[in-house]
């Protein structure tokens, strides 16, 4: 883990940052298309392989490798409203005979061993308290030679050293999007090692965020995110919970240039 502490503990409210996702209808992770299309080409993935998408949200990775790669798709999500749009998104694009959806914990899947030909995760481990249990089925599930591909939030360890008393507010913001672990707050090196100590390999890369990506991302999604505007003030308004998530969330604009995410490969 470093030397340094990042011990901050999960303190999972009522209403989680993956409630507000839900009832927004919104789902992103950090580094958008260009994150997703690094982690796609490294994994080399061919026409007809079994794919596994943990955390799938609203299906986005999941249709995509099933209409340009030809792919059989399982995505997962723990939240019924993205299971929903996930089977939504498959019948508009026409790949609904190519993917199937399930609702399920990343920690506990319900699949044999060596199940799939790879495993996409975006996002998703940093929500889950018991990180190295739900890697330890990533690599359970996934067919040996096989890459298990994951993009998580994270900062540097030297980040870190160099914030002082910012450090506190780096914490809130994580504490706040539910993205602290069992584990405390991961630094890009401690996904790492976590990664090598259950695959004995990884290719890992460190990117910083790029706000004019995350919003090209959102005018992507068109009406979506014009509806998904008009809630988010709503609840912003009449929600105490979710009007905490999101002032403590505006605080990431304070790490431009130091707040970012670690792509990670590795291969059974």
């Amino acid at each position: 883990m470093g030397n340094v502490t990042t011990d901050v503990k999960p303190e999972r409210s009522k209403f989680s940052y993956l409630d507000l996702l839900a009832s927004l209808g919104s789902a992103k992770h950090i580094g958008g298309k260009g994150a997703t299309e690094i982690l796609l080409n490294e994994a080399g993935i061919q026409p007809g392989s079994r794919v596994l998408d943990v955390g799938c949200g609203m299906g986005k990775t999941s249709c995509k490798l099933a209409k340009e790669k030809d792919c059989r798709v399982v995505g997962l999500d723990i939240m019924p409203r993205m299971i929903k749009e996930s089977k939504t998104r498959a019948r508009q694009l026409g790949v609904d005979d190519k993917t199937t959806f399930l609702m399920c914990d990343a920690k506990s899947l319900p699949f044999k061993a060596d199940a799939f030909d790879a495993v996409i995760v975006e996002s998703v481990t940093v929500f889950v308290e018991e990180v190295e249990r739900a890697i330890n089925e990533y690599c359970r599930v996934v067919k040996t030679g096989g890459p298990v591909c994951d993009n998580e939030v994270c900062v540097t360890r030297d980040t870190i050293g160099k914030m002082g008393d910012r450090l506190e507010d780096l914490k809130s913001v994580f504490t706040a999007f539910n993205s602290t672990t069992s584990k405390g707050m991961l630094t890009f090196e401690d996904w790492k090692e976590m990664y090598e100590a259950c695959f004995g390999n990884v290719k890992a890369s460190h990117h910083l965020i790029d706000m004019n990506v995350e919003m090209e991302t959102r005018r992507e999604d068109g009406f979506k995110t014009f509806a998904a505007n008009i809630k988010s003030m709503w609840l912003y308004m009449t929600n105490p919970e979710a009007k905490q998530i999101m002032d403590e969330g505006r605080k990431i604009l304070q790490f431009q240039g130091e707040f970012g995410y670690g792509l990670y490969v590795s291969r059974k």
